[in-house]
């Protein structure tokens, strides 16, 4: 076979050299990836989605390895056997597609959405409502008592009586300042809500609260 006949054959998987790499490259672990160790079919965001789960030695974080091209945005819940996760953090190169998440250790609560029946009519004929609230909206969330920074794995134990709770970018009227929700039983109050880890409405948002005495 001449050497133009090879490189025809070869560029019949790409526009260049690099495009032949790459398509070959993402072919041969598209093929391998369901019998890689660690592969299962876990729930992003609802959705079942093949991934690989790569353990740390925080038993609380795992790594996700995904198919190639496939991505999964920073915020996203994932469902692993019973158990929650918020994605962190994601990088890909179209190759290698890399998920950070953290287990969930809770739900932040939302009131669900009032609807107003008409329960009767008074004597001029308008009729009278009742509100009906509906199903409140769990949603998995990393409640810390203490922080970490980039600079040192120690941790740093919050003031008495501080939360910090990481939840999926979430739009509702309870996530306000000076709010009031339930966690471990107790009463908190928001007194900052942290938008530095989401940008065009995806993402994460860090509550901070105080408890309420």
């Amino acid at each position: 076979m001449s050497f133009e006949l090879y490189k025809k054959r070869l560029l019949s998987y790409g526009n260049d050299d690099k495009d032949v790499v790459l398509n070959n490259t993402q072919h041969m672990i598209n093929k391998s990836f369901a019998d890689s160790f660690g592969y299962s079919v876990v729930k992003i965001d609802d959705v079942d989605t093949e991934v690989v789960i790569v353990n740390k030695d925080d038993s609380t974080q795992k790594e996700l390895l995904l198919r190639p091209n496939q991505t999964v945005k920073k915020g996203a819940t994932v469902l692993i056997g019973t158990q929650y996760y918020l994605v962190t953090d994601f990088n890909g190169n179209g190759i290698n597609q890399k998920a950070k998440i953290k287990l969930c250790n809770n739900f932040f609560v939302l009131k669900g959405e009032v609807t107003r029946i008409i329960v009767s009519y008074d004597i001029f004929g308008d009729p009278i409502y009742e509100e009906i609230n509906g199903s409140s909206i769990e949603i998995p969330c990393i409640v810390e008592t203490s922080i970490t920074t980039d600079d040192t794995d120690e941790a740093i134990n919050l003031p008495e009586g501080r939360i910090r709770v990481t939840i999926p970018y979430t739009e509702h009227e309870d996530v306000a300042i000076d709010k009031e929700f339930i966690m471990y039983n107790e009463k908190y109050k928001i007194i900052g809500i942290d938008h530095t880890q989401s940008i065009n409405n995806e993402g994460l948002l860090i509550i901070h609260g105080q408890r309420v005495v």
